[in-house]
């Protein structure tokens, strides 16, 4: 992918130009969010705190719809600015993105049993949403990769959040184009336990190769239920 020159100025900026009585209103209730985009080589990372509406969350989410990875920081800082909405804290990291991690959180978020297990990962955060498109091919032109949508939000029930993750691992061969898919749409219940809504394990529900609309698909993580449905939303 074409993310280069992730842009420094953004990090530990916070808004400044937030009336003082607004931000102290607000900051009793502020939920810490996060937001990670996880390409080929790198893992981005948005985190702030504040007190947004479903709506408006969903409206961050589009803000990076169409932006290169690498601009998602500035994409979500200026929808902020610009609709007024209170936060403070703001902090944009990039780091690198191995494959060995890329597969490993693909495992915690497809086969971990129970929640906190996932909290493992996103426990800072009271909202998280998490973007991993990522594959690696070695010199015998075999590819692994994986493509995960996570969702995390407080929940009223005996669990403290509610999780929704859509993912699929998957392996093939360019040459001979044998394909192997791990597929999984999951959603954790009141116990603690983390199920699969559905599974499959054979040919990839998305291909390895091709235009994955993953944002749309974390927009729509709610409404999913079928590998049909996720693959209308996510093949462009």
């Amino acid at each position: 992918m074409n993310q280069k020159n992730f842009n420094n100025n953004i990090i530990g900026t916070q808004k400044e130009d937030t009336p003082k009585s607004t931000m102290q209103q607000g900051r009793d209730c502020f939920l810490s969010y996060r937001f990670e985009v996880m390409d080929d080589g790198n893992i981005y990372s948005i985190s702030f705190r504040g007190k947004l509406a479903d709506e408006e969350t969903k409206k961050v989410l589009e803000s990076i719809q169409n932006c290169l990875y690498e601009k998602a920081a500035g994409c979500i800082q200026i929808y902020l600015e610009q609709n007024n909405i209170a936060y403070t804290g703001f902090v944009a990291n990039r780091k690198p993105l191995s494959h060995n991690r890329a597969m490993k959180l693909a495992e915690l978020f497809l086969h971990s049993e129970t929640c906190s297990r996932l909290d493992t990962h996103t426990s800072n955060a009271d909202i998280y949403y998490a973007i991993i498109d990522h594959q690696q091919s070695d010199s015998k032109s075999n590819c692994e990769g994986c493509y995960i949508v996570v969702q995390k939000t407080p929940a009223l029930s005996k669990c403290q959040y509610k999780y929704n993750i859509i993912g699929q691992t998957f392996s093939c061969n360019e040459t001979n184009s044998d394909e192997y898919g791990y597929f999984a749409i999951r959603v954790n219940k009141d116990n603690g336990l983390v199920n699969n809504i559905t599974m499959s394990s054979d040919e990839p529900v998305l291909p390895a190769f091709g235009c994955i609309d993953l944002v749309s698909l974390l927009l729509n993580i709610d409404s999913m239920q079928t590998a049909e449905q996720v693959a209308k939303i996510a093949l462009k």
